[in-house]
């Protein structure tokens, strides 16, 4: 399959690893996107509980997708002080070796223990270090494991804020609803104790006018009566 620049980005923002990282484990994919992604995430999530037995295994494999690809001319094992102590030639035969190099590979790797650096040298003279690869893939998928959680945490601490942030102002609009309810009742209370002041003073005055008027109109009357009284006597006497 075609190895293009969208599949190595898709790997790579899948993973957290280098574009060349991602190229090589596509190629190792033979460019399918979907077994490079495994092949790595596998990789990363085995790391941890290898022991150098199962590290060697992993990388054997890994060594073996690389030479089925083709393109390589040898397979170099070297130590911590960098001192080549395995050096296998590959030709056509070694493809189909069901042990031999591979468990002398496997054995000189078990045996150096995760220290040890396996290469990959190319027919162009290119150089692989399948180990360094394999650390690289481990180190920063876990790291980028740790940046998603924490983006996670993030995203989550934001979520949460802003729900509390919208419950705050909907107890403050049902706070503000109640003062403003509460502040309509007593007006309207208010103007309706004016309302019964105001009706009230009217009365005493419409009372106080017709008290006044009833006086008036006695008073009138008294006159009256006094006025006939004399008058009568005048016309009596006369």
């Amino acid at each position: 399959m075609e190895i293009t620049l969208e599949k190595i980005e898709l790997v790579k923002d899948r993973t957290g690893i280098s574009y060349k990282e991602a190229k090589e484990a596509l190629e190792a994919a033979d460019g399918s996107v979907v077994d490079a992604i495994i092949d790595i995430e596998e990789a990363i999530d085995k790391k941890e509980r290898r022991s150098p037995k199962e590290q060697g295994s992993a990388i054997v494999d890994m060594v073996k997708d690389l030479v089925k690809k083709g393109n390589v001319s040898r397979i170099v094992v070297r130590n911590s002080t960098d001192d080549p102590i395995v050096n296998i030639p590959v030709n056509a035969g070694i493809v189909g070796a069901l042990v031999a190099p591979w468990g002398l590979l496997a054995a000189a790797i078990a045996a150096i223990g995760f220290k040890c650096v396996v290469e990959i040298v190319k027919t162009d003279g290119t150089i692989i270090d399948v180990s360094e690869r394999a650390n690289d893939f481990a180190g920063k998928a876990v790291e980028k494991g740790s940046e998603w959680k924490d983006a996670a945490k993030e995203r989550a601490k934001d979520v949460h804020g802003k729900i509390k942030n919208r419950a705050g102002d909907v107890v403050d609009k049902a706070q503000d609803a109640v003062g403003t309810a509460k502040d309509r009742a007593q007006d309207a209370v208010d103007a309706a104790k004016d309302r019964a002041a105001d009706a009230g003073t009217a009365a005493r005055e419409k009372a106080e006018a017709a008290k006044d008027k009833a006086q008036e109109a006695i008073g009138s009357a008294k006159e009256k009566i006094k006025k006939t009284d004399e008058e009568d006597n005048d016309g009596y006497n006369s």
